[in-house]
């Protein structure tokens, strides 16, 4: 089990690319060139008294097509408040009915590689995390994160979203995910981020040997005359190079016994972030089983986003 001493003691060797911020200006030019077609249809099988469920639909970067569950209450036209669930590496993607009741939307996006945005590019599981990881243009992140992106662009489009409060939040992948597009997206105005992987990159692989991360090791082994140039491209894609960027109140959960993302790396990203920042540890917990998270996570979103009477507890 890490302790709080290891976090503060932790020190990471990823450096930031002096072309960082130029290399994801131009991602975002490009993305800006793909029409959004969006689509949106009632889903009434999955709809309930307190949600109205849709699949939509919208282009990304390169064309693909990704699919996400856009959740609205049931009550009223808006505009309402919107929250941007990002996945997990394995799992697919929830269809978040429980914010209805409170008159909160919710986008739950379905980043390639995963169903339904698997017909174009589908790297399998392992698989994502190696992807194109030769060079930062070819990497499958330069996309997962586009797609992340396009879906703040899709509740944007819509009239019955307040684009002033719009927040995001993802465990896992999903939490490595909220902190880029946080970094990436002014618009998102507070994030949770739980167990957050995609940190730390060369620490991870060396410090424990589970999936995802041994995706990276596995690469190692086979290409060795290869990974100077891996570890190039991850620099540009790792979330402790996106942290400072971020300037909106973010939480980090962490998960003292994690065996997946090591809780070093995650805070790593957390004591970088650029704005309000708010950190639960949970000693006795593994990667994603903290019993209280799922709640402190519902009860901090509704403060902020101001449609609770709970107050999130602090650690």
């Amino acid at each position: 089990m890490a302790t709080k001493a290891d976090l503060e003691s932790f020190v990471t060797n990823v450096t930031c690319p002096d072309d960082f911020d130029d290399f994801w200006d131009e991602v975002k030019a490009d993305l800006r060139k793909v029409p959004l077609d969006a689509t949106c249809e009632a889903d009434p099988l999955r709809s309930t008294d307190s949600s109205r469920v849709f699949q939509a639909t919208y282009r990304s970067l390169d064309g693909l097509e990704i699919f996400a569950w856009y959740a609205l209450p049931a009550e009223g036209n808006g505009p309402f408040p919107a929250i941007l669930h990002l996945p997990g590496y394995k799992s697919e993607p929830a269809l978040r009915r429980d914010w209805g009741v409170k008159g909160v939307a919710v986008l739950s996006v379905a980043v390639r590689g995963k169903l339904p945005s698997s017909r174009e590019f589908n790297p399998g599981y392992p698989g994502l995390l190696t992807s194109g990881v030769e060079h930062r243009d070819t990497y499958s992140y330069k996309g997962v994160i586009s797609d992340c992106m396009r879906g703040v662009d899709f509740l944007l489009s819509r009239p019955e979203i307040d684009a002033e409060r719009i927040y995001c939040c993802g465990s896992s992948q999903g939490g490595g995910l909220t902190l880029i597009t946080s970094a990436l997206r002014p618009e998102i105005k507070a994030g949770v981020a739980g167990y957050p992987f995609l940190c730390c990159y060369p620490e991870s692989m060396r410090m424990l040997r589970s999936y995802p991360y041994d995706e990276l090791s596995c690469y190692q082994r086979a290409y060795p005359e290869k990974t100077a140039q891996m570890l190039g491209t991850l620099r540009y894609f790792d979330a402790v190079n996106f942290a400072p960027r971020i300037k909106c109140p973010m939480v980090v959960g962490i998960a003292m016994e994690d065996e997946v993302c090591p809780p070093e790396t995650s805070y790593a990203a957390y004591r970088l972030l650029g704005g309000e920042r708010e950190l639960w540890l949970f000693p006795e917990s593994g990667h994603g089983n903290a019993h209280e998270y799922p709640a402190r996570e519902r009860a901090w979103l509704e403060e902020r986003i101001g449609v609770g009477d709970t107050q999130a507890a602090t650690t």
